[in-house]
């Protein structure tokens, strides 16, 4: 098969409502921690920066652009090479599936 199947073929996760938005943020942000040494502190330091549930709030954040904002794609559900996925790109060979009792 070398054509890309039909989209209306398959299941799809339309999300209507979302959208992908992309946010660049430029600024300072002192705290203090403690620590044991400074490679330890470095370490703390980069697990809040990892950690989404970090409260970043007080922030005065002294630059912020919108870099993207576009609709979120609509997923198909498709069976490749027999495995279950979700793709915004239908694939030459790619087969329809429906949800499964999870909506994946």
């Amino acid at each position: 098969m070398t054509d890309t199947p039909d989209p209306t073929a398959f299941s799809a996760n339309e999300k209507p409502r979302e959208f992908d938005v992309v946010f660049r943020v430029s600024g300072t942000v002192r705290m203090t921690i403690e620590a044991d040494d400074k490679d330890d502190a470095r370490r703390k330091a980069e697990a809040m920066i990892d950690d989404s549930r970090q409260d970043w709030s007080d922030i005065d954040a002294e630059e912020i652009d919108i870099n993207y904002v576009a609709k979120s794609p609509t997923m198909y559900r498709v069976l490749r090479d027999g495995k279950k996925f979700q793709v915004s790109r239908l694939l030459p060979g790619d087969l329809p599936r429906e949800p499964d009792e999870r909506g994946f």
